[in-house]
C-alpha cells in the first residue's frame, strides 16, 4: 500500500480570525485593554503577520511587475516588515504599547485584504498617482526607511515628505468633493 505524500503547501491564511483580532483595537468597537491582555494580542498580531507576509508576498509576485496591485500590497508587505521588526521597549507608556499594537492590526487588516483580493488597491482611484509616487520613492530610500525603537518614522527626506503632501492634498481634495 502507497500512502500519498504529505503536502508542504501552508493551509489558507484564517482571515476572519485575523480580522476579529485586529478589530479588538481599531474601529468604533475597539476594546480598552489590561496591559496583559494587550501584550497577549500583540502578539497574536505579530504571528498574524508572520504568517502573512510571505503568503501575500508569494501571491502577488506572480502578478505584472507593472501592476498597481502588486506595487501596493509589496509595499505593504514591506511596511508589515518594518512593524515586526519594532520591538518596543517595557519602558513605553501604555498609550505607546496600544499605538504599536494598532500599527500591527492596520498591517493585519491590510495584508488580509491583499491575500483575499489579488487585485485589492489600498487608495481609491483620484489619489492613486500620488499614493503610487510614494510607494515607488519611500522604500528605497534610506530617509524614509528610517526609524524608532517604536516604529515610527523619524527619517527626513525632502522629497517624501513632498510626496506625502501632494497624496494628502489628493485625498483632502477627494473628500472635499464627495461632500464629506
Amino acid at each position: 500500500m502507497t500512502v500519498p505524500p504529505v503536502s508542504k503547501a501552508a493551509p489558507p491564511l484564517d482571515l476572519e480570525t485575523m480580522r476579529a483580532s485586529a478589530d479588538r483595537l481599531l474601529g468604533s468597537n475597539a476594546e480598552v485593554l489590561s496591559p496583559e491582555r494587550l501584550e497577549t494580542l500583540t502578539l497574536q498580531l505579530r504571528g498574524h503577520l508572520m504568517l502573512a507576509v510571505p503568503e501575500v508576498e508569494s501571491a502577488v509576485l506572480a502578478l505584472s511587475e507593472e501592476s498597481v496591485a502588486r506595487v501596493c500590497a509589496l509595499f505593504c508587505v514591506g511596511e508589515a516588515r518594518l512593524r515586526l521588526s519594532a520591538q518596543p521597549g517595557r519602558s513605553l507608556s501604555a498609550r505607546g504599547r496600544t499605538a504599536h499594537a494598532q500599527r500591527l492590526a492596520r498591517s493585519v487588516r491590510t495584508l488580509c485584504d491583499h491575500y483575499e483580493n489579488e487585485d485589492h488597491q489600498c487608495p481609491n482611484a483620484p489619489e492613486r498617482a500620488a499614493y503610487l509616487r510614494m510607494l515607488l520613492h519611500c522604500p528605497v530610500c534610506p530617509d524614509c526607511r528610517t526609524v524608532d525603537d517604536d516604529g515610527e518614522a523619524v527619517g527626513s527626506c525632502v522629497t517624501g515628505d513632498r510626496l506625502y503632501e501632494e497624496y494628502r492634498q489628493a485625498r483632502r481634495s477627494l473628500v472635499l468633493g464627495s461632500g464629506l
